[in-house]
């Protein structure tokens, strides 16, 4: 009988081990599983994290070098356009807008005056133009507007000393004139143009009045 019950004893006390073995293994391959997810996990996670970083650090970059080829080019431009807007010291730029003044060595003449913004005065006239030599005439009264038009006062503020034909004499008179209350003359050269008047086309200054006294 007592053998019996030792026998019984022992395989209850065996099975019990194998269980109590069992759950400790058990134990053990969950938290070598779980290391193992955290291990994984946490090995993933920073990865990507990484990866993101680089990303966004190749992102950053790649934007600074955009911004600043951007910028030196907007500084290339700028540089470009104010060198060619910049005057050559060595050669005079041309400008057909600009009033010209030049001395002359033509006797009498101090110097010459071309404006290339001059325009014809307008006209009264109609149909065929027929230049006029009568004083007080229309045509007569045009002329001294505009050779007055051309040294920057009105026809009733200059003197007329003198009033000839030009080369054309149809179409072109020359007036030597002068602002009253002032000793400089002038030669004004005069241009007929077809429904606009007469225009000036080159003034001369004279050293002196060469026409006051005849």
């Amino acid at each position: 009988m007592p053998d019996k019950f030792n026998r019984i004893n022992s395989r209850y006390e065996q099975r019990a081990k194998r269980r109590k073995t069992n759950i400790i293994l058990n134990t053990l391959i969950t938290i070598v599983l779980i290391l193992i997810l955290i291990v994984g996990g946490s090995i993933f996670f920073t990865d990507s994290k990484t990866e993101k970083l680089k990303k966004e650090e190749a992102a950053r970059t790649e934007a600074q070098m955009e911004n600043k080829s951007t910028t030196e080019k907007q500084k290339e431009n700028k540089q470009s356009q104010e060198k060619q807007n910049e005057p050559d010291e060595t050669e005079e730029q041309p400008d057909d807008n600009k009033r010209i003044e030049k001395e002359s060595d033509e006797p009498n003449v101090e110097k010459v005056i071309i404006d290339p913004s001059w325009k014809p005065i307008g006209t009264e006239q109609t149909g065929e133009h027929q230049s006029s030599w009568e004083m007080g005439s229309t045509d007569w009264n045009e002329k001294e507007k505009a050779a007055a038009y051309a040294i920057g006062t009105s026809a009733d503020n200059i003197t007329n000393w003198w009033t000839k034909r030009g080369a054309d004499p149809k179409n072109q008179a020359v007036m030597t004139i002068s602002e009253k209350g002032s000793s400089d003359t002038y030669r004004v050269y005069l241009d007929w143009i077809d429904g606009e008047g007469w225009k000036p086309t080159e003034v001369k200054k004279l050293i002196e009045n060469d026409k006051g006294q005849e």
